[in-house]
């Protein structure tokens, strides 16, 4: 099971937490940098949706010492400037903040919060899974090539 760390507060992070329990992930959502910086390590992936520097700035870097598999930081371009700029100034290098998702999600011309969510569970599954972020139509071949023809299912029905 995934599991998914998301800080601030917000519509979009309830949205975050609604749609990641129907994937089925444990998920643990908190807008404070003390609670998130104890439960960072024990993370696949964590999403800041706050838009406070000093929490964002906080989380982002454990979750960088932590090594987690999907960092994302939710905002606008020059939000996403001043939170690299403060990771910066607490000696956080340039080539460490790639690997930040920011702003985070996949480009579906998302607008409402739970759009804007989908979007970025969608990043946090490519991710997660290795996977390519294109649509099935234009991939060749089949959709699970893991599995022999006929071996597929739908496992909810």
């Amino acid at each position: 099971m995934d599991t998914l760390l998301v800080v601030g507060d917000g519509p979009v992070r309830d949205k975050l937490v609604a749609i990641a329990q129907l994937l089925g992930w444990e998920v643990h959502a908190t807008a404070t940098a003390e609670e998130a910086l104890a439960r960072v390590a024990q993370a696949d992936a964590v999403v800041v949706t706050s838009h406070d520097v000093e929490v964002a700035g906080a989380v982002l870097a454990a979750a960088l010492a932590a090594d987690i598999s999907y960092i994302g930081q939710m905002g606008s371009r020059p939000g996403q400037d001043k939170r690299r700029q403060w990771l910066l100034e607490h000696d956080v290098s340039q080539a460490a903040q790639d690997a930040i998702h920011g702003p985070a999600g996949l480009d579906i011309a998302a607008d409402t919060p739970a759009e804007i969510a989908v979007s970025i569970l969608a990043e946090v599954v490519c991710v997660l899974r290795d996977g390519k972020a294109i649509s099935l139509r234009d991939r060749p071949g089949p959709i699970h090539p893991e599995l022999t023809s006929g071996e597929a299912f739908c496992p909810e029905g």
